[in-house]
């Protein structure tokens, strides 16, 4: 390729010369003739690659313009950079750098979800082994202490039992807790069998009967999606077990082509939903309706007090 091209030309005039005149055309960059006077040169500057056609006319000292002229062809070749071939490798070398991009945008999440789940185990691990096995022993002291007070100090007993049930309560949350932070079931499992694990341990010492279905064509979710559904449904089914007073639960995964909904239903006494939106804390609703919002989705309640309770997320996952 050429940034700058120089035609020179000329005319014989026998009479006189210095009066010849000049009309130059370069065909594939002008539309119309040049007047170039008595010039006897054309420049030519930042022409695009491709084939051009230079013509020139000339009149003699009576102003009789030649009927042809004369006309030279020429080929432009591209620079480098104007090549096919050239736009295919920075087509290329773009797809790489973006593909080396995504892949440092997704170590650098892996490595902080790596932290973030070695900085949770941690404190599982704190929960578990300090705080935990200290309320275990604050209530095995209780326990003896119970039993080693005399019949006349009922008063005594009776605030010592009080204690007995709140530290064992606590015990329980302090485990429930550390099963909510080291809990691995969608490491090993898909959602429905981690759906299945979570019941099964939730309703472990207990008369409540859970079933977990799934209809349609299971298929593997995004790991976001997977995580918030199971912490939905093991709210739901924890509030039917510990509340509802839920003799049976019913859960259903259901998938189809744009969407995925998870129902937890029970046969517990239920609840007044218009009036549990006024405290925003009732069961943990809150924390579900926020769940189902961080993957795009919608939690409906379904309850009335003495007819149970349904809770259904609905979360469009594409075609």
């Amino acid at each position: 390729g050429k940034s700058r091209l120089d035609f020179y030309y000329t005319a014989l005039s026998f009479a006189a010369p210095e009066k010849v005149k000049f009309k130059y055309k370069l065909e594939g960059f002008d539309h119309d003739w040049v007047d170039g006077g008595t010039r006897r040169v054309a420049y030519y500057t930042n022409l695009r690659p491709g084939r051009y056609r230079f013509r020139v006319i000339a009149s003699n000292n009576d102003g009789l313009w030649s009927p042809t002229g004369a006309a030279f062809d020429l080929y432009l070749k591209p620079h480098f950079y104007q090549t096919y071939w050239f736009y295919v490798l920075c087509a290329l070398v773009s797809a790489i750098l973006a593909w080396q991009l995504y892949r440092f945008r997704l170590k650098r999440v892996e490595s902080q979800f790596a932290a973030v789940l070695q900085e949770r185990n941690r404190i599982a691990r704190e929960i578990h082994d300090n705080l935990a096995q200290e309320m275990l022993g604050v209530s095995v002291q209780l326990e003896l202490v119970a039993r080693t007070l005399p019949a006349s100090a009922e008063v005594a007993r009776t605030h010592l039992d009080r204690v007995r049930l709140l530290v064992r309560h606590g015990i329980a949350e302090a485990r429930r807790y550390v099963w909510d932070l080291r809990s691995q079931a969608l490491d090993k499992n898909d959602l429905p069998s981690a759906l299945s694990e979570t019941a099964r341990r939730l309703t472990a010492d207990t008369e409540v009967l859970a079933q977990v279905e799934v209809s349609g064509t299971f298929r593997p979710l995004n790991p976001l999606i997977e995580g918030n559904l199971l912490r939905i449904g093991q709210e739901a089914i924890n509030n039917a077990v510990r509340h509802a007073r839920a003799q049976n639960i019913l859960v259903n995964l259901k998938f189809d082509a744009r969407h995925i909904q998870l129902s937890v239903r029970d046969d517990g006494h239920g609840f007044d939903h218009q009036e549990s939106n006024g405290d925003g804390k009732h069961f943990g609703l809150v924390g579900m309706q926020e769940r189902a919002a961080q993957i795009g989705g919608f939690l409906k309640i379904n309850s009335r007090t003495g007819e149970g309770t349904e809770v259904l997320v609905d979360v469009p996952i594409g075609g």
